[in-house]
């Protein structure tokens, strides 16, 4: 993830140098870790493990941003201001209605889950499986219902909390980027965290989105977030392709209840001059690898009306 700067080798003897953001809270576990890894590798040396706070100047430039990914013909941020408004699990069912579409390609479509802390991709799919490293050294990432996945989930414990800050945030992206063995693929879906911090900058700087669909629920609240969120998007100049109304309504006597209000997409989506795609009902089978079909065909509109935003190749 970027975190090593530096390793000298004389003999049986190494300087390792890792770059931690200055966190002194991590850094003896960090210190203790790296040193044990070592150890294990390499019984008979002897290491110096050295902790730096700040970024050596001599780090390696980003690649340009164009040569990303290059080998992905649509890219598709999905995105929110805050939490809880079920983005992750609109990216993931979106992920597997382009995987349907996309069917007889197998794994064209990827899903990049950049919520480093948080991450619930893995959790989503319903699968615990892990990546590989293949014979040119590059991770190949899990293939779940279709879909190409990376995730934080796939590459720590679920009770590892990661304490980490900005840089080791966007390294982490990187990797996902530039070290997973992507191929050609059709589209891929990066769920972004809520809000505006380190993961969703690094990846609206770092990757060439084409476009980003907005999340929010029928919640005055959540509404107005989501508005904020969409700035960061609009000031990078990328596309917001519209928005989707989350856990919008509930059947009931085949009816729709609006349980929550009716309103603030559309609300978000005339600030923003664009269109509600799509309004997905509360549905629990939206977290299972078996949804209604109700659901699917909901998200199968959505892919749909998403591809007329993809860049003609």
């Amino acid at each position: 993830f970027g975190m090593v700067k530096y390793v000298k080798c004389d003999g049986d003897f190494a300087e390792v140098r890792i770059f931690t953001g200055g966190d002194k809270s991590v850094a003896e576990k960090i210190t203790k870790q790296a040193a044990e890894v070592l150890k294990n590798a390499f019984p008979s040396a002897q290491f110096a493990v050295k902790l730096l706070e700040q970024n050596p100047p001599q780090t390696p430039e980003a690649p340009e941003k164009s040569k990303l990914l290059s080998g992905v013909k649509f890219k598709i941020a999905v995105a929110s201001g805050k939490g809880g408004v079920g983005k992750s699990t609109v990216a993931v069912n979106l992920a597997r209605a382009f995987a349907e579409k996309f069917s007889k390609n197998s794994a064209r479509v990827g899903l990049m889950d950049c919520d480093i802390h948080g991450p619930s991709a893995s959790i989503l799919f319903g699968e615990q499986v892990y990546p590989t490293v293949n014979e040119n050294r590059k991770i190949v990432p899990p293939e779940i219902g279709g879909v190409k996945v990376a995730s934080m989930g796939m590459l720590v414990n679920d009770d590892q909390p990661l304490l980490w800050r900005g840089p080791m945030v966007t390294g982490a992206i990187k990797q996902f980027a530039e070290e997973f063995e992507w191929g050609e693929l059709d589209v891929m879906v990066f769920d972004l965290p809520p809000g505006t911090g380190d993961a969703v900058l690094s990846t609206v700087q770092l990757m060439p989105l084409d476009c980003a669909l907005i999340i929010t629920t029928p919640n005055l609240l959540a509404a107005k977030t989501a508005l904020r969120g969409a700035m960061v998007f609009e000031k990078s100049k990328i596309k917001i392709a519209g928005v989707v109304e989350n856990m919008s309504y509930i059947m009931v006597g085949g009816e729709r209840e609006y349980v929550f209000g009716e309103g603030c997409a559309k609300e978000v989506a005339d600030r923003l001059g664009v269109e509600v795609l799509a309004s997905i009902p509360i549905d629990k089978t939206l977290q299972s690898q078996s949804v209604s079909e109700q659901s699917r065909a909901i998200f199968a509109s959505l892919a749909e009306e998403l591809l007329k935003f993809a860049p003609s190749r």
